[in-house]
């Protein structure tokens, strides 16, 4: 499951607002006071049935599959990685050897596009300029957040590079910038706040933790904004120093996804001594010495930023069995990338190295497709086409389902409803969650008997929307395809390195696709399932706030590769649907922000503060646009 990416990254600008399955009593719930009746669009209940036997083949089957998958030798099955290609390879021949029809292009099981690869430190990083009619060259390391490129102007020192004038902190104040490079020191001014401990609750293992506040400055001392801050104020490019020589040369990052779009590097401190005796006689560091050092260098600096930054080809696997009625088809879907080695995405941050192998996530949901894929043929011709889909990118940000469904390879009109299976290998306690149970008026009604008939507990929740974040299946809700989605839960190992299938829970799993072939067979047999717009209730709304400082509400499309932020949407009740916001706007800029892509979007959302009346220029059917809105602040009610 892709955890959507402003708690990924810590960048969380959004999004949509989630809805947590609804227990017995509560609002909602049926038997509740103001419950909807049974089978309607607001339905949410807990169903529980007998365990019936289990299939012991199929049991097998599951596990060593979700074995294979998981196996260090797939390397994490990144997407536009060899163990994606070969875990695509392999899904392809177990789907060939059930009897599907390749759905793919060109007569194939695949489908082709391209996804960005993790981003690599080239070795020509440098600092070069001219002094005493000698050219120097300082050796340099590119910063995360870098664009590839070399830039060229005088050096103006900016401090720490904040920008915190509700806190009375400003480093940029009388500092020209316009066509000149960013000196900035790492880390934060003191702070009274420091390092203050404080319990919150870890949506992972359901537990309460005491964490440090840190720098107490929040995100306002993150180098990602220090960097946006200098390209807000016109800088060509950013050099990042540390503080003392106790601080090492800080090391390119490839688990950060941010970019800045401008080049940025680091240099040591030795280095930055050099600098600081060439450009402005000083013998000691510029940080001491900040009133002489507020003028820019006497002569220009040249940053290079050897950054690779390069795309790769990733597939997502499908096959049709062909029904009755060819003119509808039911696409049952599951991811099967997961993080490679870490890096963006994962929650493991000292195990950056480590293989990803996602037996949970998504591995299960994988081997489930096939079994279900398994189970429907053999029943004989069912009453439409079934597409299995086996996406890739998703991790990404649902680039795989997002990319097929503006290039299908089968009738896009003919699609009537999507069943999405992400990390269903944990439901060995009999319990699992239903999502999206709203999104047409027959689904709610069905759940009861096809838990029982499972031997499973479900939750379920009108919302397609899972506290872990999205999936797939938004791609068909957001079309107004009706779509569910089948989860089995967060858990400590979540885009972890120890997610790995020696935990795999087959046995649940097993029960997992008996209650999918009922519902894929349920779907069938429907002449038509209506969509419905789920409205999530308010005291079912959570907002991440993840330390920015205000909430726009809109919803990126992730797999849009322009400029400026393309939409998908606005969440419920924020401020960008009340301003009038909607799906296929694209986003260009935000008060004095202007937004070449979503990272520009994060930086403004930590840079506003709530209460901020801005105008948002955009442009809809390509006709350019504004409107004001009024920013609202990250937690809390909707306002």
């Amino acid at each position: 499951m892709r955890r959507s990416r402003l708690l990924l990254l810590a960048l969380p600008f959004v999004v949509a607002c989630q809805s947590e399955p609804v227990a017995p009593g509560a609002p909602g719930a049926p038997g509740a006071p103001g419950a909807p009746a049974p089978g309607g669009p607001g339905q949410a209940a807990d169903t529980a049935g007998p365990a019936g036997p289990l299939d012991s083949a199929l049991t097998s089957r599951l596990q060593a599959q979700v074995a294979w998958l998981a196996d260090d030798a797939r390397t994490g099955r990144r997407a536009g990685t060899p163990g994606e290609r070969a875990a695509g390879d392999w899904i392809a021949a177990e789907l060939r050897a059930l009897g599907l029809e390749p759905a793919g292009a060109d007569g194939t099981f695949f489908q082709g596009f391209e996804v960005a690869l993790a981003p690599r430190a080239g070795a020509d990083s440098a600092v070069s300029f001219a002094a005493g009619g000698q050219a120097r060259q300082l050796a340099a390391v590119p910063l995360f957040c870098a664009e590839p490129g070399r830039v060229t102007g005088e050096l103006v020192f900016c401090g720490y590079g904040m920008e915190e004038d509700e806190r009375g902190w400003n480093d940029f104040k009388g500092r020209d910038l316009k066509g000149k490079l960013a000196l900035i020191v790492r880390g934060t001014p003191p702070s009274p706040e420091a390092n203050k401990t404080v319990a919150v609750d870890n949506p992972h293992a359901g537990e309460t933790q005491l964490v440090s506040t840190g720098s107490g400055w929040g995100s306002g001392g993150s180098i990602f904004n220090k960097v946006m801050n200098a390209k807000r104020h016109g800088a060509l490019g950013v050099l990042l120093v540390p503080q003392d020589a106790s601080e090492g040369v800080l090391a390119f990052d490839a688990g950060h996804g941010a970019r800045s779009g401008l080049p940025a590097v680091t240099i040591g401190h030795a280095e930055a001594l050099k600098l600081a005796r060439e450009l402005w006689g000083l013998e000691r560091w510029p940080l001491e010495a900040a009133g002489v050092a507020t003028q820019a260098s006497s002569v220009p600096v040249t940053l290079f930023a050897d950054v690779i930054r390069a795309k790769g080809p990733a597939r997502n696997v499908l096959g049709r069995l062909r029904g009755a009625d060819g003119s509808r088809t039911i696409v049952v879907g599951a991811h099967y990338d997961h993080l490679g080695h870490g890096g963006q995405g994962s929650l493991a941050p000292d195990s950056k190295e480590a293989i990803h192998n996602g037996a949970d996530d998504n591995a299960s949901g994988t081997a489930a497709v096939i079994e279900i894929a398994r189970a429907l043929k053999a029943r004989g011709t069912p009453p439409c086409d079934v597409l299995f889909a086996l996406w890739s990118g998703e991790e990404l940000g649902l680039l795989g389902s997002e990319h097929w469904a503006q290039n299908a390879t089968v009738p896009w009109g003919s699609v009537v409803a999507n069943l999405n299976l992400d990390m269903v290998g944990r439901a060995g306690n009999g319990s699992l969650q239903v999502l999206g149970a709203g999104t047409s008026s027959v689904f709610a009604g069905w759940m009861e008997e096809v838990g029982r008939a499972a031997g499973l507990k479900l939750t379920v929740s009108v919302s397609g929307q899972a506290m872990g974040g999205s999936s797939d299946h938004q791609t068909f809700i957001k079309r107004r395809i009706p779509a569910l989605h089948l989860f089995s839960g967060l858990h400590a190992d979540y885009h972890k390195p120890s997610d790995d299938a020696d935990k795999f829970e087959a046995a649940g799993t097993a029960r997992v696709v008996a209650l999918s072939t009922d519902l894929v067979t349920r779907m069938a047999r429907e002449a038509r399932l209506d969509f419905v717009e789920t409205v999530v209730p308010e005291g079912e709304r959570k907002v991440a706030s993840g330390g920015f400082k205000v909430r726009l509400g809109s919803i990126p499309n992730y797999a849009y590769d322009g400029k400026g932020v393309l939409i998908d949407g606005a969440s419920q009740g924020t401020p960008a649907e009340r301003a009038g916001l909607i799906r296929g706007d694209l986003l260009l800029q935000i008060g004095d922000i202007e937004l070449a892509n979503v990272y520009d979007l994060t930086y403004a959302l930590s840079h506003f503060k709530p209460g901020d009346v801005v105008v948002v220029r955009f442009t809809r059917d390509g006709a350019a646009m504004e409107t004001r809105v009024t920013l609202a602040s990250p937690t809390g009610d909707v306002r």
